[in-house]
């Protein structure tokens, strides 16, 4: 008898062992539908709002589970990649960006491949970030969070990339880039209220490109004002402040003064009617002022503000 009650025990110790084990197996496959649902609603939604929540949910996702496991799979960062993508679509910007799958299992990645060019570019999560980086030269252009809504273009990597590094890229290449990255921040800003730090992006007349350096070496100017004259430009100074500007093409001014004389702080400006010149465009289309900035990088590199 006893021997009877021990093995009707064990019987049910096994039994609820077993059923736990299916529930957990239906768990996990329930979960790889959730994680199979948002993905789809990432990469086939012409909503918005649905766009942007799903690709937030699946950047935290965790689809492996203790009793099941997908082989097959995508970094979370790549589904960043997906959103930047649909995002431009869905409002018809036009873009050389092409969007390619590379085929290393267990983990398949997505990139950005550049046309005409060797370039390709991906999305790197770190702590909750996902950096959009150059692949070559391990550089990150913009970093972007949708969960805090914010995105910042990085000072270090626009000076190192597309000023000092390569001095042979294509200039229409490069405008063709920033324009694209640009709009998508402005897109970022529009439909979802993003913070975004364009930096030297920026083309609005009242933005001030501050220097992160306080005080500004005489050297510098003096450099300008040479190289101003022998281009046939005259690089006049600004009345009541320390600095001066330059009167270029199509009606646009560009300045650096010292915005706070107590604080040596230094600044850049550029202004023009129609509100569409940045300062990154001054310094890439003129080539004694890309001459003049590479000289001098590290005085004139911009403070983040965020």
């Amino acid at each position: 008898m006893a021997n009877e009650e021990t093995s009707s025990i064990n019987k049910q110790q096994l039994m609820g062992k077993l059923l736990t084990y299916r529930d957990n197996f239906n768990s996990g496959l329930s979960h790889g539908q959730e994680f199979a649902k948002l993905f789809g609603t990432l990469t086939t939604t012409t909503d918005l709002k649905e766009l942007f929540d799903s690709a937030k949910a699946l950047f935290d996702f965790k689809i492996d589970s203790e009793f099941v496991r997908f082989p097959h799979q995508f970094e979370p960062s790549d589904n960043y990649l997906i959103f930047m993508t649909r995002l431009l679509e869905l409002h018809h910007v036009a873009t050389n960006l092409n969007l390619n799958i590379s085929d290393q299992a267990p983990v398949e990645e997505l990139f950005h491949s550049w046309k005409g060019t060797e370039q390709t570019f991906r999305f790197v999560a770190n702590n909750g970030i996902a950096n959009y980086t150059e692949q070559a030269s391990n550089r990150t252009l913009f970093s972007m969070n949708l969960g805090s809504k914010t995105m910042e273009f990085n000072t270090d990597a626009i000076n190192q990339l597309y000023f000092t590094d390569d001095e042979t890229i294509d200039h229409q290449v490069v405008d063709n880039q920033i324009q694209l990255f640009s709009e998508f921040g402005r897109l970022l800003q529009k439909v979802y209220d993003f913070k975004v730090d364009f930096n030297m992006f920026d083309v609005k007349n009242s933005k001030i490109y501050y220097l992160d350096s306080l005080g500004l070496p005489t050297q510098v100017l003096d450099e300008l004002f040479v190289s101003s004259h022998q281009n046939k430009k005259v690089f006049l100074n600004v009345e009541d402040m320390n600095g001066g500007y330059l009167e270029l093409p199509s009606e646009t001014v560009f300045s650096i003064v010292e915005t706070d004389e107590k604080n040596h702080q230094w600044a850049m400006k550029v202004a023009d009617p129609k509100e569409s010149v940045s300062l990154f465009n001054i310094l890439n289309d003129n080539d004694f002022m890309r001459t003049w900035y590479m000289n001098n990088v590290k005085s004139l590199k911009l403070k983040s503000v965020m």
